[in-house]
Formats: structure tokens, C-alpha cells, sequence
């Protein structure tokens, strides 16, 4: 059997470009994971766009700020499927920032209160527990599609909200009976 060595170049040629292929992914996907982990970071929102300051200042007084719950433990839906759809949003925010066409007032991602339950899991209550410690953390508030932001809307980003409890007065919107009196 005789070696044909004129193919070696061309071997060691496609061996280099596959090497060279694999080392940038290698810098690419660092250099994703340096900057997912840039822009999850609270004072990048708050500090890198002006118009987020009012958010970011309200922020700054919640106890949120005071646990440190950051804006994407909020803001980005958990999972991999809620990071790429936060980093695709950011991205096209990121483009509305540098060309000066940002709406005002900004437009923020609302969480839909899923996120809350990561840190406040043990705040919903069945029904019959929740009435006898007199706690609006019915599970039928949840079952009537109600959800966190329902009455804890603007907790964080509401200084006037930034409390322990909201008022008592945002459950009289539902709890009136037909003549307005409180029940």
C-alpha cells in the first residue's frame, strides 16, 4: 500500500480551519455569557439609559433594592426561553437607546407576578387559612385571575408603593357590596 502524501497539506489545512472554528466559538460563547451576565446586572439598567433614572431612582428606595432583587430577577421570565427573549427585547431597546427613539414615558417589561413566587412562594394561602389570619393571600384571588401585581402593582417603581404592604383601600375596588359599603 502506498501513502499518497499529497493530500497531508490539505488535511492539516481543513484539521487548522476546524480548530480556528472551534476556538471562536469558544470566545463567542464567553464573551455571550460575560455580557448576559453585564446586562442582568441592576446598575447596568440603571446607570447605562438615562430613560430608565426614574425607575432606577424609584428602585433605590423599595425593599427590593434592600434584598437585592435585582431588575432582571423581576423582569426576565425564568429559563432559558425567558433569557434570550429579555437579551432579544434589550437588544432591540439597546437600538431605540442609540437612536435617540425611545418612547416617553419608556415602556418597561411588566413581570406577570410568576417571578414573584421564586422569592414569595410562601405568601399564597388556601382560602380557609387565609380568611382565619384575616391575609388576602387567597389562592382564590389567583383562581379569579387575579395575580401579585394585581394589588402589589407598583411596589417597586411607585415611591409613594414602596411599603411593606399596599393599602387596604386597593381591596375595596373588589370588596364593596351594591350600596359601597366596605364588607
Amino acid at each position: 500500500m502506498k501513502l499518497d502524501l499529497s493530500d497531508l497539506p490539505n488535511k492539516r489545512f481543513k484539521l487548522k480551519h476546524i480548530a480556528l472554528a472551534g476556538a471562536a466559538c469558544i470566545v463567542l460563547l464567553g464573551v455571550g455569557m460575560v455580557s448576559i451576565e453585564a446586562t442582568n446586572q441592576t446598575s447596568f439598567c440603571g446607570e447605562t439609559c438615562h430613560e430608565m433614572d426614574p425607575m432606577y431612582q424609584s428602585y433605590q428606595h423599595s425593599l427590593h433594592a434592600q434584598a437585592g432583587v435585582g431588575c432582571a430577577d423581576c423582569h426576565e421570565k425564568p429559563g432559558l426561553q425567558g433569557t434570550v427573549e429579555s437579551k432579544w427585547k434589550g437588544t432591540k431597546e439597546l437600538v431605540m437607546h442609540v437612536t435617540g427613539n425611545v418612547p416617553d414615558p419608556i415602556k418597561m417589561s411588566s413581570p406577570d407576578g410568576a417571578n414573584c413566587y421564586t422569592c414569595h412562594q410562601d405568601k399564597v394561602l388556601d382560602a380557609e387559612t387565609a380568611a382565619k389570619h384575616n391575609n388576602p393571600h387567597s389562592i382564590r384571588h389567583f383562581e379569579n385571575g387575579m395575580n401579585c401585581l394585581t394589588c402589589h402593582e407598583g411596589v417597586v417603581h411607585q415611591d409613594g408603593k414602596n411599603v411593606d404592604y399596599p393599602s387596604r383601600d386597593n381591596c375595596y375596588t373588589c370588596h364593596l357590596d351594591n350600596k359601597g359599603t366596605k364588607l
